[in-house]
């Protein structure tokens, strides 16, 4: 059954160590894990204007949106257990992930305790009611083939790939109420950690000397079009696997020629060169692009162009979460509905 939102009024961030009050009228409940990191920030701003958002993170909030918070460690077993107890949440939206992939090669025990063990804990811990959604990767892959679908078995070269893919097998193995999102997106974070998009919008602001791959491919989504096709998803009964990515396959340098593009910045300090020139603990899969048919057809919307999301990323440098989620707020290309 599709979760229905509905608009629940102001949400104020709890202090900390009080209790989560009862639901005062039925509203879905939505738990972020990750809810501080840059996917579940904006997911949470996005969903708590139609749906009871409460977000869990070790960091503080950060958004100007109101979203009731619990600080903790989820992979502190006795705060899992006694967070989900309090939640008692209708949706989760497990974003929380260690995803550096070189720093998960070099910890592979850490990437497991992250991303495997404490998926599996949490879904566990949910009630059989509870819609369950993972976030996934596009590095669940071998890379060998471009367009990977939903059926395409996952073969991953890394670390952070197969720890990604043991979440995907807990979730599934643990309930049929299951979205297990994969994705590769990019956007504008809480500044506590610099994203590729961030380093990359930087060092063609100020000319610096880079090397973007010609050989190394992806589907990348901004945030705020991830999200909102997230949302629509909660919509729909659609359950299982499903890929979320942009429209357009491309390499590292055509996307960072598209963001100089959309930013009118200059491209004669980008170097094109090869992955395979430069040293790194992981190797990397070439081709990570992803098939969205699937969501498409599901949901009748269309997935966006890279220069359409590299355009509003562009827009919404220092704009705050609010401001770029009502930006957000236009009507969506849609496609017509497959039988």
């Amino acid at each position: 059954m599709a979760v229905r939102a509905a608009h629940s009024g102001t949400l104020f961030t709890e202090p900390e160590g009080r209790q989560l009050k009862p639901r005062a009228m039925p509203c879905p409940r939505v738990v972020i894990t990750g809810a501080s990191g840059l996917l579940g920030a904006h997911v949470a701003a996005a969903l708590s204007r139609s749906y009871e958002v409460i977000g869990v993170d070790r960091h503080a909030w950060w958004g100007d949106e109101p979203v009731k918070m619990l600080v903790g460690d989820l992979e502190d077993p006795h705060f899992l257990q006694r967070a989900v107890a309090s939640m008692a949440p209708d949706v989760l939206i497990h974003c929380a992930a260690l995803a550096h992939v070189d720093q998960c090669e070099q910890d592979p025990a850490q990437a497991y305790a992250s991303n495997a063990t404490l998926t599996h804990r949490l879904v566990g811990a949910v009630s059989s009611r509870c819609l369950v959604v993972y976030i996934s990767s596009d590095g669940v892959f071998r890379g060998n083939k471009p367009w990977a679908t939903e059926q395409d078995l996952p073969c991953p070269r890394t670390v952070y790939g197969r720890s990604k893919v043991h979440g995907e097998w807990s979730v599934a193995q643990a309930t049929d109420n299951h979205l297990i999102v994969r994705t590769n997106f990019y956007g504008w974070s809480s500044g506590r950690k610099t994203t590729f998009g961030e380093w990359l919008s930087h060092a063609l602001e100020i000319e610096e000397p880079v090397t973007l791959f010609t050989d190394f491919y992806f589907t990348p989504i901004y945030v705020v079009d991830l999200v909102e096709r997230v949302a629509r998803l909660l919509e729909t009964d659609y359950r299982g696997i499903i890929h979320v990515g942009g429209r357009d396959r491309l390499s590292k340098y055509e996307f960072g020629r598209l963001m100089a593009d959309a930013g009118h910045f200059r491209m004669d300090h980008i170097r094109p060169g090869s992955i395979d020139e430069v040293p790194v603990m992981a190797r990397r899969p070439k081709d990570m692009s992803l098939s969205s048919q699937r969501f498409v057809q599901s949901t009748g919307l269309e997935v966006p162009a890279g220069m359409s999301g590299l355009r509003r990323f562009i827009a919404d440098r220092g704009r705050s979460l609010s401001a770029r989620l009502t930006a957000s707020e236009t009507p969506m290309a849609s496609s017509p509905s497959v039988e």
